[in-house]
This record gives structure tokens, C-alpha cells and sequence, in this order.
């Protein structure tokens, strides 16, 4: 490797890599699409070979840019081990700690406990990321991730630490006009709030079109945060995650004994990452909340 590149030159070189654009390394670093693509035409110059390529999905690795990926990566996970350590190094846990959780998980179960959070552990920020089926550990869009599945193929560690229930619901104002089905063929005479598109939450929506098969889509929402108030406002039925849909007290539970589903709930982080002190401190933290909450957190 080329010692006269400086380091910022490899890491904005790893933002293109994960990014696969010049736009969208220079949003995830707060520079300009000019200034990274700057960079990395210099950090070419310097070693002297092509690094990128364009293909129509994007800035592509050559064969030179992924044999200095196979180099810069583990730098990449060393200095921020070493930032932690270093931000920690007078006992007290510091720096920043990028959860990505669900929506309704962050809104409704895990925000609501970061007061506390704060209180033991001051030196540490959380940032807070929904978007969890696109967020990759490895790329460093997140530290920790709360998702409903396990580590698959991706090299991130955890385990499961509970399971997340949903239900049916729908609003007291929509049950006293309406009344609530009770039985398979009563959900004809019903509306929906369906899911829009191809949903985030593909469980939720499968689960929904099985079971009110023949009743009215009054509307889809893209997001979860829509979907709630469309529920609210009496638009129709849909299936909320219990810790949302029990939050409010305007909304009632269908059939809680018969329409009762969950998903099970991951605690993953990476490994090389998950005992620096700032990470661990969050770890054990939503662990120890998880554990408390289990029923709750199960619609039960």
C-alpha cells in the first residue's frame, strides 16, 4: 500500500465501495459528490492503477480496488477500535453508537428507556437507524442491529433476545360503527389499511392479505408511522406490532387469542466491534430492557 495516501483517501475510498456512488459516499461522509470523486481521482494517481470502474449499478471494484478493499477494511475496523478504546481509556464508556431497531421498536420500547440510558452512561451517543433491511454492519451503517431475523451468511454475532408480537387492530370510533369481525367470511364486510408496495415489515403484510381475504383495501401506506394514524383516524383494519397498537388507548385488539403472531427479535453486532466499551455498554443495556419487557414485548 501506497504510504504517501493519507487516510481520509481510504476511507472515503470505503464509502464509494459501500455506497457503490460518489453522491452517496459524500452523504455518508458530508462531503460533496466534486470533493469525493476529487479524492479519489488522486488516490488513483498516487497508486498509480484504476480503482473504479461504471457500470450501470454504479462505481464498480477492479481487480486493483479489491485487493486495497482486502487491505483498508481491517485498518478501517482497528482505528475505530481503537477510537473506542481510546474515548473510553478513563473508565468511562465514550463516542458514538449507531443502533439500527425498527420504527415501532425505537418508538415505542427503546426511546422511552434512553433518558435512563443517558443517566448511567453520559459519554455515549446513540444514533438512532430505521431503515434495517438495507443497514449492513459491515459497511459500518450501523454498530448494532435489532431485526427480526439471525446472522445468516454476514459476519455480525448475537442472539435472540425475545420475540415481537403483532396483532390485529382497529379503533374504538371504527369498531362502534362497524363492530369487528369474528369469523373468516365476517372480514368481506370489512375495510383494510394495507401495506404499499413491496413493505418493509413483508411478514406483517403477507399475514394481513392471508387472513382478510375479500375485504376492502380502503387505503396502503408506505410507512409504518402513516399506517398507525391511518388505524387511528378509523380508515380500516390492519395489523400493528402489539407495542404500537397497545399504546394507544383509542385502539382495540381483535381476537387476541385467535389473531396472535410474532417474530422473533435479534441483537446482532459485529464481532470485532461488540466488546469495545461504548458497544457493550448498549448491548447489555437493550438486553437487560429485552429481558424485563419479554411479555410485553410478545403482546402477551
Amino acid at each position: 500500500m501506497n504510504n504517501n495516501a493519507n487516510w481520509d483517501a481510504y476511507r472515503i475510498f470505503l464509502a464509494v465501495v459501500d455506497t457503490q456512488s460518489l453522491s452517496g459516499a459524500g452523504r455518508r461522509l458530508k462531503l460533496s459528490h466534486a470533493t469525493v470523486g476529487r479524492h479519489i481521482a488522486t488516490l488513483e494517481k498516487r497508486l498509480g492503477t484504476k480503482l473504479f470502474v461504471r457500470e450501470p449499478s454504479g462505481y464498480a471494484l477492479t481487480g486493483a480496488g479489491e485487493r486495497l478493499r482486502a487491505e483498508v477494511e481491517p485498518m478501517s475496523l482497528a482505528a475505530e477500535r481503537a477510537l473506542h478504546a481510546a474515548s473510553s481509556a478513563d473508565g468511562e464508556a465514550q463516542g458514538l453508537v449507531r443502533v439500527a431497531i425498527p420504527h415501532s421498536l425505537a418508538s415505542y420500547w427503546f426511546m422511552p428507556y434512553l433518558d435512563e440510558f443517558a443517566g448511567r452512561h453520559p459519554g455515549i451517543e446513540i444514533e438512532i437507524v430505521n431503515e434495517v433491511t438495507q443497514v449492513s454492519v459491515k459497511r459500518r451503517d450501523a454498530d448494532i442491529v435489532i431485526r427480526p431475523y439471525g446472522p445468516g451468511r454476514e459476519n455480525v454475532v448475537g442472539r435472540k433476545i425475545g420475540r415481537i408480537g403483532v396483532g390485529f387492530y382497529a379503533s374504538r370510533s371504527y369498531a362502534d360503527r362497524f363492530g369487528l369481525p369474528s369469523k373468516r367470511e365476517e372480514w368481506k364486510e370489512h375495510r383494510i389499511v394495507g401495506f404499499g408496495g413491496r413493505a418493509a415489515e413483508v411478514e406483517l403484510a403477507d399475514w394481513l392479505s392471508h387472513v382478510t381475504q375479500g375485504a376492502h383495501v380502503a387505503l396502503r401506506c408506505f410507512s409504518d408511522a402513516d399506517l398507525v394514524q391511518a388505524v387511528r383516524a378509523g380508515i380500516g383494519i390492519s395489523t400493528l406490532v402489539c407495542l404500537t397498537g397497545d399504546h394507544y388507548d383509542n385502539l382495540v385488539r381483535i381476537a387476541p387469542q385467535k389473531l396472535a403472531n410474532g417474530t422473533e427479535m435479534w441483537l446482532l453486532a459485529h464481532p470485532d466491534l461488540r466488546d469495545t466499551a461504548p458497544v457493550r455498554a448498549v448491548i447489555d443495556f437493550i438486553g437487560e430492557k429485552a429481558k424485563a419487557d419479554r411479555d410485553r414485548l410478545a403482546g402477551r
